[in-house]
């Protein structure tokens, strides 16, 4: 035989013989201790709600605690700002937050986690306030 066989990815056949070489074993990179799996990766749910009948599922899901992205443009004014009003006593309900991420769009995050917002332009369509 002309090159060294390789026996295994764990050990090579010697050139001049059919005997297996001493080589120390490897870890796959998965084995090692220090790489761990990522947990189950977070969601973010995205909903497009037409009518108010989307609140339930809204509520069902801010409930369990996965952040929502309420994506109001396709409504009526007067159904886009009773949605809001719902919102805001489930996010207050679940102690979360409600943040206004574009005009008619809104993110409830549940209390566990953290929204920064970096641009604090101020809304003067009138849309979101309410009194």
């Amino acid at each position: 035989m002309g090159a060294a066989l390789r026996d295994d990815y764990r050990g090579w056949l010697a050139p001049s013989g059919n005997y297996p070489v001493a080589v120390p074993d490897y870890e796959e990179p998965w084995d090692s201790p220090e790489l761990v799996p990522a947990p189950h990766a977070p969601q973010i749910t995205s909903v497009r709600p037409t009518g108010f009948e989307s609140a339930r599922i809204i509520g069902e899901h801010v409930r369990v605690g996965t952040p929502v992205i309420m994506d109001l443009t396709e409504m009526t004014d007067g159904d886009a700002k009773r949605l809001v009003d719902f919102a805001s006593g489930l996010t207050f309900g679940t102690r979360g937050s409600i943040e206004r991420i574009a005009r008619r769009v809104f993110l409830l995050a549940p209390p566990e986690v953290e929204v920064l917002v970096i641009d604090g332009a101020d809304d003067s369509s009138g849309f979101y306030n309410q009194s």
